[in-house]
């Protein structure tokens, strides 16, 4: 019967290629080659192969295995591929086929057959594969920088996929120093350096910030310390220019803000980054210019005005109080701070006369409020339960409660106080009674009484201050 079937389907004979096959001559003078080890009958000559290119005038080579090369316009190479799935159970495409006898020749062949089968869709290896992926796949650059993915055929039917995972590709493609991606994940990969520069470590490409510190700023003497950190002298090596840093501990009690990124900063670090953002040149507020973690400390470096001391020694150094004239000068400076900084909607929380900042270098001194680590934002109706600071306001011991407005006022009048007490204030004395002295004039202490009144509702506001007729 095969002898029959092979004379009513042989195909003419035209040469034949020494080690590779028989040579075909279609009805389109294409001429495609087949090897051996995939002749079984002429038979399958006829039957058609999927996804085959047409012959034309740009076909320039047969190659084994059944594959023509085509030549693009851009002058690229590629391989064409006669389809290899023979079974009618796989492929509708022999259906027309309805002799019987076809089947019963052709199944008991069909397993060495697909052992034949090459992978569908494969590329050539060439210089141009960057990368291996996981999943079997390379991918491939082609000339206009476009990668493609080349994939292992192994899904023929998944009657056959147990059949065909052990069959290896003919054209695989084997990692070489090419490849630029692998499987292992990118800590992996870090190693681009040459072997003399020693193994790569994670940690050498994170910057250390202790290092980095210390190669911007050099670090001097103490200035002073409290019970957040303390605070030292020094100067920016690029430029030598005067700053302040600050040491603070890490701990429970350092209170953070969640940025919009929300990220755990700092809070003094957020509010000064804030006033930085929307303050004008010549803000009271003293400007931050780095800051850094190093293991559980948190260092801030600060601008620091020379010459400039604090308003504390700044007293002292002019014999334990002021005159009414210039505590005017600084008490008017010291209430529009406190304006700009409730616009901002930033709440200071602990006014008093060592953290304001006196700079003695102009006619006039001039006020800056440093020190925001007790700090927050604020809203104009805002409810405090949990006390930060230095100069309790009344309402605290009655109520258990503060606000940022009326608390301020209060820490105000009191740095009114230090400024003037010692001018006829004794120990056990009230307010009352300091107010029956000549510690300061009429619309002094009225301004004083105006601060200090017990009942926060009552209590003049930042904008009554600023408008009082002892400040004019």
């Amino acid at each position: 019967m095969s002898k029959v079937l092979g004379k009513l389907f042989k195909a003419e004979e035209k040469d034949v290629v020494p080690g590779e096959g028989n040579t075909a001559v279609m009805q389109d003078e294409e001429s495609p080659q087949r090897g051996d080890s995939r002749r079984l009958d002429p038979i399958l000559d006829l039957i058609p192969r999927k996804d085959e290119l047409t012959s034309s005038s740009e076909d320039i080579s047969v190659v084994p295995g059944g594959l023509k090369r085509k030549r693009t316009e851009d002058g690229e190479i590629l391989q064409r591929e006669k389809s290899r799935r023979l079974d009618p159970m796989l492929d509708p495409m022999l259906d027309p086929i309805p002799d019987p006898i076809l089947d019963l020749i052709l199944d008991p062949m069909l397993d060495p057959i697909l052992d034949l089968i090459p992978c569908e869709y494969e590329f050539p290896s060439t210089s141009e594969d960057i990368s291996v992926v996981p999943g079997g796949l390379k991918r491939k650059r082609t000339e206009d920088g476009e990668i493609l993915q080349r994939e292992k055929s192994r899904r023929l039917d998944p009657i056959l996929d147990p059949m065909l995972d052990p069959i290896l590709c003919n054209d695989e493609l084997p990692s070489t120093s090419e490849d630029t991606e692998s499987r292992n994940p990118p800590e992996a990969a870090l190693s681009a350096r040459s072997a003399d520069d020693g193994p790569v470590q994670k940690d050498d490409l994170v910057p250390d910030p202790s290092a980095m510190f210390k190669a911007k700023y050099q670090q001097q003497e103490k200035l002073g310390e409290g019970g957040y950190g303390c605070v030292y002298a020094g100067y920016r090596r690029e430029d030598n220019l005067p700053v302040a840093i600050k040491h603070i501990m890490i701990d429970e009690e350092l209170l953070f803000h969640e940025d919009s990124d929300g990220l755990q900063i700092p809070m003094e670090v957020a509010v000064l980054r804030k006033l930085e953002a929307q303050s004008e040149q010549h803000s009271a507020s003293i400007d931050l210019l780095d800051w850094y973690v190093v293991d559980q400390e948190l260092i801030l470096v600060l601008e620091r005005p020379m010459p400039a001391v604090d308003l504390f020694d700044y007293i002292q150094d002019k014999g334990g109080y002021l005159k009414e004239k210039e505590a005017k000068i600084i008490m008017k400076q010291l209430v529009d701070a406190a304006i700009d900084l409730q616009e901002k909607h930033i709440f200071h929380r602990d006014i008093k006369t060592e953290n304001l900042l006196i700079e003695t270098g102009m006619k006039l001194p001039r006020v800056r409020v440093i020190d925001f680590g007790l700090s927050c934002f604020s809203e104009e109706d805002d409810v405090y339960s949990t006390f930060y600071g230095t100069d309790v306001p009344p309402e605290w011991a009655s109520r258990q409660e503060y606000k940022a407005g009326p608390t301020t006022v209060f820490q105000i009048g009191m740095v009114l106080f230090y400024m003037r007490k010692k001018v006829s204030f004794r120990p056990g004395m009230t307010f009352v009674k300091l107010n029956e002295t000549k510690w300061l004039s009429k619309n002094g202490k009225d301004f004083f009484k105006a601060c200090i009144c017990e009942d926060p509702d009552t209590r003049f506001t930042l904008d009554q201050l600023k408008h009082h007729r002892w400040l004019r």
